[in-house]
């Protein structure tokens, strides 16, 4: 027989592993394919019990009778290697000849893997080459691995298939009915999932939380969004600050940012924020209020220093914390801003002083909204005058 294998944590299992598994069966006229989970991943942590993914896995396939599933990694102490998944396989199959299915990505990956030279000499790789997938260098790199180590490497041609597991895990714990969960994912493993609680507890991640912000904000938000995190990301290291913290706070600080000015509105009222007359004429000013109970709202954020940090990144307060400081001059100050000829100046007295920075963009930014043509509206929020004469003293 020739026998497919695709492993991986499954975390869930959703259509797009499913698809990849069929097509692989069809051109490579496969006599079966054994789905594999990972019981303890060396390349990955913090993933659900193996038991679950296991369960939800049979789940998926019960319908396909050309679809296996093994406990071989499940229940075996220790890590999880590849090579000795295939080697107990040769046991059970002495005769039959195996594929192993892999994304791209994990092309590039393998020689990294224990005992990679096995796998290669003891299976045939299957390459899901998705369509939206461009690497130039994919053929090169099966080229290489094929003259140094006698990889017999074939690429499956499939179509585009945009399920995510990170977005699904996500969308599961905010249990949202908005991200098509019923087109990417069985229904099975859906009412598995939320029977047995498994993502409805556990923090939200950074990954997730980034899986959510792409749908919900526009490509060049989101690359905004990043170059706040890593900046806040390197002067939290600087300064001592919690970096698991400042991450997460960066992340959402424009999270409300495309929304409605009526939702903004419904959102702050909800959580208690005061909304002013100034903001209801100039619902621009919102979006940091609202995106602050927003990721209480939908990211499950009960973090007091994270909320105070995305409340206040536009405006600043007097008295920040180191938090709330370090989110309100990185969104000045990330690599893709270029509105100040200070800019570089400013990158650096952060590295320094944050309270000096801080008073450096609270002066220039009052400086422009006074400067503006008449027939500017001059919303100025009063916090951000209040800011200023409390930070001014770092002026000298």
């Amino acid at each position: 027989m020739k026998i497919g294998i695709i492993g991986g944590t499954f975390d869930p299992i959703h259509n797009g592993h499913l698809y990849i598994a069929n097509k692989a069966m069809e051109e490579f006229s496969l006599s079966k394919v054994i789905f594999i989970p990972t019981g303890v991943s060396y390349m990955k942590t913090d993933v659900s019990n193996a038991k679950h993914r296991y369960e939800m896995v049979r789940l998926a396939i019960k319908n396909y009778p050309n679809f296996e599933i093994s406990d071989l990694e499940v229940f075996r102490g220790g890590n999880t290697y590849t090579c000795e998944t295939i080697a107990e396989l040769k046991k059970t199959y002495p005769e039959d000849k195996f594929y192993f299915i892999i994304g791209v990505d994990t092309l590039f990956m393998m020689e990294k893997w224990k005992n990679f030279e096995y796998i290669f000499q003891n299976a045939t790789i299957i390459v899901a080459d998705r369509e939206d997938q461009n690497r130039e260098d994919k053929k090169e790199k099966a080229d290489y691995l094929k003259k140094n180590y006698g990889a017999k490497i074939k690429f499956l041609e499939a179509e585009k298939y945009d399920v995510s597991a990170t977005l699904l895990r996500a969308a599961l714990k905010i249990k949202s009915p908005a991200y098509k969960i019923q087109a990417e994912c069985p229904d099975s493993v859906i009412c598995y999932a939320e029977e047995k609680h498994l993502y409805d507890h556990s923090p939200m991640k950074e990954n997730e939380i980034l899986a959510l912000l792409k749908l919900d904000l526009k490509p060049k938000r989101i690359t905004h969004t990043l170059g706040v995190c890593e900046t806040a990301d390197e002067l939290a290291k600087i300064h001592d600050v919690d970096v698991n913290k400042v991450r997460i706070a960066a992340l959402l600080h424009d999270c409300a940012k495309y929304f409605s000015t009526e939702d903004k509105v419904d959102l702050c009222r909800e959580y208690g924020y005061p909304v002013s007359e100034l903001e209801l004429k100039n619902p621009e000013l919102l979006h940091a209020h609202a995106g602050a109970a927003l990721a209480k709202a939908k990211y499950g954020i009960e973090d007091p220093e994270i909320e105070d940090a995305i409340y206040y990144h536009t405006t600043g307060k007097p008295g920040m914390s180191p938090l709330t400081l370090i989110i309100f001059i990185s969104d000045y100050i990330e690599p893709g801003r270029n509105h100040s000829p200070k800019l570089d100046e400013f990158r650096q007295i952060a590295k320094n002083d944050l309270n000096k920075c801080a008073a450096n963009i609270l002066e220039e930014t009052l400086l422009y909204l006074d400067s503006r043509p008449n027939n500017k509206i001059k919303a100025i929020d009063p916090t951000t005058k209040q800011a200023y004469e409390y930070y001014k003293v770092f002026l000298k």
